[in-house]
């Protein structure tokens, strides 16, 4: 077997939680310090102040709310400091954090909540029209005896029980802070932290469980292999959802440990964002795809200058090297970093930082502390130590598996922890990483994932329609990939350009909006398979509309 190393090794705590990590002042930070604000409300929260408040609200969890060891508590809602804080009071209690993205269709929140069968739902006010439909097609919400949904923040007339927090509690006025809970102790290993929804390597939405030693291996993981990225005097401003992986390991963990400045932006907008660059005096910004290539064309950027900027960090998907040049230029004096993981991960093992500043602008970085790589070919055989082939990755970071699954289970992970990640690529001898394709079907629209299959089971439900599949198409204009459907109708009478409109329509009544199908609906006679059935996405992903194609399979009615 022919293994690919990092050579940087440490060693990983194993016997204490994440709450118990926390409390480790591993870079000196002040109890003064603003570690987290808000960019629309401007509130803040201290480094002193948040940890004193995670053990009122775990108190409160605990002695108001009755939650208990190894409860899991879900949240959803627009990026906050009390979606944080939440996270880690459950985790004091021993509980388990399923986030889940606010902006999905209610039927998708419906499917997530039966994943993941949470004792509580945590939400804002963005959810309050959505939560009616929420409980009424949850199967776990009509079943479950015990589950409750409470709101955090100002409830606004919402007839739900609100969540209590407060930031700015006195010891002297409160008596849990004088008796507080002590962080609850287990097996980290065994005991499951978070779980996350991906779409894995294949198929639908799948629940991914993250024990306490996956996140605080991460945690070393991360600083040990590149302390430069990872101290407590960066600065950010962050823009994904708080459900996302991204920010699990940046803003929940690392930001935390390391008493990092963290700006919270609930959703993007580039003047906004280039405007907190300057102003907060951000050393770092973590950027997608798409992200990238709007510092790097649009001119709102060169309103602003950045003179504390030291590096992007951009992943979610490979950064293409015409972007990354553009970027370059606009920037000249800020090295452009790549991250490469994924959910299954709890987050990244490549990563490169301001130390590479000689690196290719396709490149990924370098494996990270304690982690291993092999290239493996479709029959799942090793083929060298550099590829190409697909990814298997071994690490402390490696999931525990999916919950409720061991088929999906069994067929990511291989004997002795090794996690196939569905994604192609080579490592050169430097030792950079490169991605150049991806087996899994799942489709990443700005970094977020979109199932294929899942699409596909909304389409046919469209009554026109026999068959469906959903590939992802790229946009050189988004600087991304978008859903496409190609569709088989049954004996539809009319206009095929307008039954793909209403087939389009239809899906965005049915989906949040990242899932709309962007790449449009094409309408062909037949999907073209294999001898054995299967549908050949491969073929699908050439048409370009052209007659070459047509010749290939029956494609054409535009």
């Amino acid at each position: 077997m022919s293994i690919h190393r990092s050579k940087t090794w440490t060693n990983i705590p194993d016997s204490i939680s994440i709450s118990q990590l926390m409390q480790h002042n591993v870079a000196n930070t002040p109890p003064d310090k603003i570690i987290y604000e808000e960019a629309l409300t401007g509130r803040t929260a201290t480094y002193g102040s948040f940890h004193r408040q995670i053990r009122r609200t775990a108190y409160s969890l605990r002695h108001d709310l009755s939650f208990q060891p190894g409860d899991t508590v879900s949240i959803s809602g627009s990026s906050s400091i009390e979606y944080i804080l939440t996270a880690h009071a459950v985790w004091w209690i021993g509980g388990i954090v399923s986030p889940i993205n606010n902006s999905l269709h209610p039927d998708e929140l419906s499917r997530a909540i039966d994943l993941v069968k949470p004792k509580c739902l945590v939400i804002d006010k963005t959810l309050y029209e959505k939560i009616p439909l929420i409980m009424k097609n949850s199967d776990h919400c009509q079943n479950s005896n015990t589950f409750k949904t409470f709101t955090i923040g100002e409830t606004n007339g919402a007839k739900w029980a609100p969540f209590p927090i407060n930031y700015s509690p006195s010891i002297d006025e409160e008596p849990e802070l004088r008796n507080p809970i002590r962080p609850q102790t287990f097996d980290p290993k065994k005991a499951c932290a978070a779980i996350l929804l991906s779409s894995g390597t294949t198929g639908m939405p799948k629940a991914v469980m993250l024990s306490h030693y996956n996140l605080i291996a991460a945690c070393f993981q991360l600083r040990e292999d590149n302390p430069q990225n990872w101290r407590g005097s960066q600065r950010e401003i962050f823009f994904p959802p708080l459900s996302h992986v991204y920010a699990l390991y940046v803003c929940f963990t690392m930001g935390l440990w390391l008493g990092a400045y963290v700006c919270l932006m609930p959703r993007f907008d580039l003047e906004l964002y280039c405007r907190l660059l300057k102003d907060r005096k951000a050393t770092l910004a973590r950027v997608v795809p798409s992200i990238a290539r709007m510092l790097a064309e649009n001119p709102v950027v060169r309103r602003y200058e950045y003179p504390s900027l030291e590096y992007f960090s951009c992943s979610a998907a490979p950064l293409h090297e015409e972007t990354a040049a553009k970027l370059s230029k606009v920037f000249p004096g800020v090295v452009l970093c790549q991250t490469y993981g994924c959910t299954e991960l709890s987050g990244p093992c490549v990563q490169s930082g301001v130390r590479d500043r000689g690196l290719p602008l396709s490149a990924s970085g370098t494996v990270i502390a304690n982690s291993e790589i092999r290239f493996l070919d479709l029959d799942g055989k090793d083929v060298g130590a550099r590829g190409p082939g697909e990814i298997a990755c071994r690490a402390p970071n490696v999931m525990m598996g999916y919950k409720d699954n061991p088929e999906e289970t069994a067929k990511a992970m291989l004997e002795d922890g090794w996690l196939r990640t569905g994604d192609l690529g080579y490592m050169d001898e430097k030792g950079y990483l490169y991605i150049y394709d991806r087996l899994k079907e799942m489709i990443k629209y700005k970094g977020f994932q979109v199932s294929p299959s899942e699409l596909e089971n909304v389409i046919i439900q469209y009554p026109l329609v026999q068959e469906a599949a959903v590939i992802g198409a790229w946009s050189s204009e988004e600087d991304t990939e978008i859903p496409r459907a190609f569709v088989v109708l049954e004996n539809a009478q009319g206009n095929p350009q307008e039954i793909a409109k209403d087939i389009s329509d239809f899906v965005s009544t049915k989906v949040s909006n990242y899932k709309k199908l962007r790449g449009g609906v094409v309408t062909i006679d037949a999907l073209p398979r294999n001898p054995t059935g299967k549908v050949l996405k491969k073929v699908l992903k050439e048409y370009k509309g052209n007659p070459q194609l047509e010749v290939r399979m029956p494609v054409a009615k535009l």
